[in-house]
Parts: C-alpha cells; sequence; structure tokens
C-alpha cells in the first residue's frame, strides 16, 4: 500500500488528539484511542525507515532522516510527509 506512510501518519495524531480530549473529559475510552494512536505511529515509523533505507540515495543522507525521524518524529515526520519522501520513492 502506497500512502500507508500518509495515513499512519494521520491516523497517529487524530487518534491520539481524540484521546487526549476523551481522556480530559474522562471518556471510559481514552486509552483505547490512544494506544491506537500509538499503534499508527508504529506503523508510520517502521514504513518510512524502511522506505528511506530500500532507497538508492547517499548513506549520510538516509541516517539523517532516520535519526531525525527516531528522536524527533512528529516534526522530522511531517517535513518528511511534505518534501522528502517524493525523492526517496523516487530513487527506490
Amino acid at each position: 500500500m502506497k500512502n500507508l506512510v500518509v495515513i499512519g501518519f494521520i491516523g497517529s495524531y487524530l487518534f491520539s488528539l481524540l484521546g487526549v480530549y476523551s481522556l480530559v473529559n474522562g471518556y471510559e475510552h481514552a486509552a483505547k484511542l490512544m494506544v491506537l494512536g500509538a499503534l499508527c505511529y508504529a506503523t508510520f515509523l517502521i514504513k518510512a525507515i524502511l522506505e528511506i533505507s530500500n532507497s538508492k540515495n547517499e548513506g549520510v543522507n538516509k541516517f539523517i532522516w532516520i535519526l531525525g525521524l527516531i528522536f524527533m518524529g512528529s516534526i522530522v515526520g511531517f517535513l518528511y510527509i511534505i518534501a522528502g519522501r517524493k525523492r526517496f520513492v523516487q530513487n527506490a
């Protein structure tokens, strides 16, 4: 599935925000929504790292993107979806 990265990233934010909102308002299924958000984020992270590592780009470029995704996931993930993914998918 080509858009699994985008769906995982958007799903992680959507379910995490709904989970936090539910937790603040005292709904009983808030933890389930937050776990679903974490699973979506894990799917995004694994699929993005696989796309990066399978591309034909330089080693340092791959290393920097993977390091950024692991340590600054939200910001770098958004940048990867907007700008970097096109280059990695084309060079795969």
